[in-house]
Order: C-alpha cells, then sequence, then structure tokens
C-alpha cells in the first residue's frame, strides 16, 4: 500500500495541476468568446436599439447606447483625448466610438436622422489654432514600439487665419488620420506634432489610456 500510493502522487499532483489550468484559462475563453466585432453595422444596430429604448427621450438614447457598448466592448473615453490645449492651439486624439458619439449628439440636437451618423475606423488627430501667434503644426507622427506609424490620409492644410485686429497668418489646421492598430494596447504609443520651428510636442499614451480608445 505505501508503494501504491507513492506511485499515485506525480498522478494526482498533474491533474491538480491540470485542473488549475483549466480553472484558469475557463475565464478567458468565455470572455473571448463574449467579445465580438466592433462594426459600424453593430454599433447602428446598439443606436436603434437604444433609440426604441428611449422613445424620444435624447439623452436617454445616449445613455442607452453608451449601456449597451460598455457591455460588449468595456470602458471607453466619452471625449477627445486632449494632446496639446494652450491658448493658442488645441490638438486632440479621437476614436471611432467617442467620434461616431459626438455626431449622434450632433444629431438628436439638430433633429437629424440617425441612419446617416458616418462611422470612421480612425484615430484622428485635429489640429486646430485659436490664434494667429500659434505654433505652425506641418505634422503628426505616431509612434509605436519606436517605429513611426503611416497614416491613413493626411489632411493637414495650410489656411489663412485673420484675428480682431484684422492682422493675418497662414497655419496649418485639420486632421491627421491613422490606423486603429497603431492605438491597441501593448505596446508604447508616441505622439508627436511637429511645428515648423521650435520643438515638438510629445505626448505619450500609456497602457491604461489605450485600453479606452474604442
Amino acid at each position: 500500500m505505501p508503494r501504491q500510493r507513492a506511485h499515485m502522487l506525480p498522478a494526482l499532483v498533474l491533474l491538480a495541476l491540470v485542473l488549475l489550468a483549466v480553472a484558469a484559462a475557463a475565464p478567458i475563453g468565455l470572455h473571448a468568446r463574449k467579445m465580438e466585432p466592433m462594426t459600424a453595422a453593430r454599433v447602428r444596430a446598439l443606436t436603434r436599439e437604444a433609440a426604441a429604448e428611449a422613445r424620444g427621450d435624447k439623452n436617454g438614447i445616449v445613455l442607452a447606447l453608451d449601456r449597451r457598448f460598455r457591455a460588449r466592448w468595456g470602458d471607453f473615453e466619452s471625449f477627445p483625448v486632449s494632446i496639446v490645449r494652450r491658448e493658442d492651439l488645441t490638438i486632440t486624439l479621437s476614436a471611432p466610438y467617442m467620434t461616431y458619439r459626438r455626431a449622434l449628439a450632433d444629431c438628436l440636437r439638430m433633429g437629424d436622422s440617425l441612419t446617416r451618423i458616418p462611422w470612421l475606423e480612425a484615430g484622428v488627430v485635429t489640429v486646430s489654432p485659436d490664434r494667429i501667434e500659434a505654433p505652425d503644426i506641418t505634422q503628426v507622427v505616431v509612434e509605436r514600439g519606436g517605429k513611426a506609424v503611416p497614416p491613413l490620409e493626411s489632411l493637414l492644410k495650410a489656411m489663412s487665419f485673420t484675428n480682431g485686429s484684422g492682422e493675418s497668418a497662414v497655419i496649418h489646421a485639420g486632421n491627421v488620420r491613422f490606423p486603429m492598430s497603431a492605438f491597441a494596447p501593448g505596446a508604447t504609443v508616441k505622439l508627436t506634432a511637429i511645428p515648423a520651428a521650435g520643438a515638438g510636442f510629445v505626448f505619450t499614451l500609456d497602457a491604461s489610456l489605450l485600453g479606452t480608445l474604442k
């Protein structure tokens, strides 16, 4: 009997380790099965559900959509992330859902159809000079893991601005769009706004922020 117990001990230990591995993997597997692709069609379907639930309550539509979105894809940033916020210059980063959500609120306020809200599958960096003395941002660079990510599209253009005194300046303004894969969790992401003269504006996105860009 003592010898039999000695032979059984390694098998019992192995069984215990297998059970522990299965128990640890089970929540991960369940979570993976619950996740679904975040697509324009799915978000629009959730919007229709939210509108039906809210029954004309405009704020209720947004809140109902937020609740459905959060249940499927987790927490999210509601408003654009401030990359630079100064008296003379504002630079923000918007993810697809926050862009859609803002357009939804605008449509509700103006009484427009909710079926025409665009879904933009991109991280959008918006450069907005607020004074003619603002630094002239000529390029936006996103680096992931130390490697530059090419933009999908750059709409950053030189524009003429005039202040209340009649003084004017030509400064770049507009959007630069990057693939959302650049902002996925799992790597260090750095965004740099490069002016025509002077030092660039550098913003590092930490893991917690990357996890809420959806």
